[in-house]
């Protein structure tokens, strides 16, 4: 379930759900804190800023880049689905080290 500033902060989407999920199940690879540090990131308004003060190379980055540049995010290889870091694919169910191991 998004958290009520997720929703405000995507509200232009049109469907006000953000671009990512937690659907999947808990990585087993990564902890609870990581979890939700991870989350929490993603909706932290002074995102911008630490993306900036991190890749400053970057410039004019969308928030789709920024989130995966800063390692927030993780695309399944299999069918693109966008996780947040500790979580595994919402829709194959893969962790992303097995998501990425069965892609090579």
């Amino acid at each position: 379930m998004t958290e009520p500033r997720a929703a405000f902060l995507f509200a232009g989407l049109g469907d006000a759900r953000p671009p990512w999920t937690v659907a999947g199940a808990p990585d087993p690879d990564y902890d609870d804190a990581t979890r939700v540090s991870h989350q929490a990131l993603l909706t932290d308004p002074n995102l911008l800023v630490c993306f900036r003060r991190r890749v400053p190379e970057h410039g004019h980055a969308g928030y789709d880049e920024m989130v995966r540049v800063l390692g927030y995010v993780w695309d399944c290889p299999h069918d693109a689905t966008a996780n947040v870091i500790g979580h595994c694919c919402a829709t194959c169910r893969r962790s992303r080290a097995a998501a990425e191991a069965d892609d090579g």
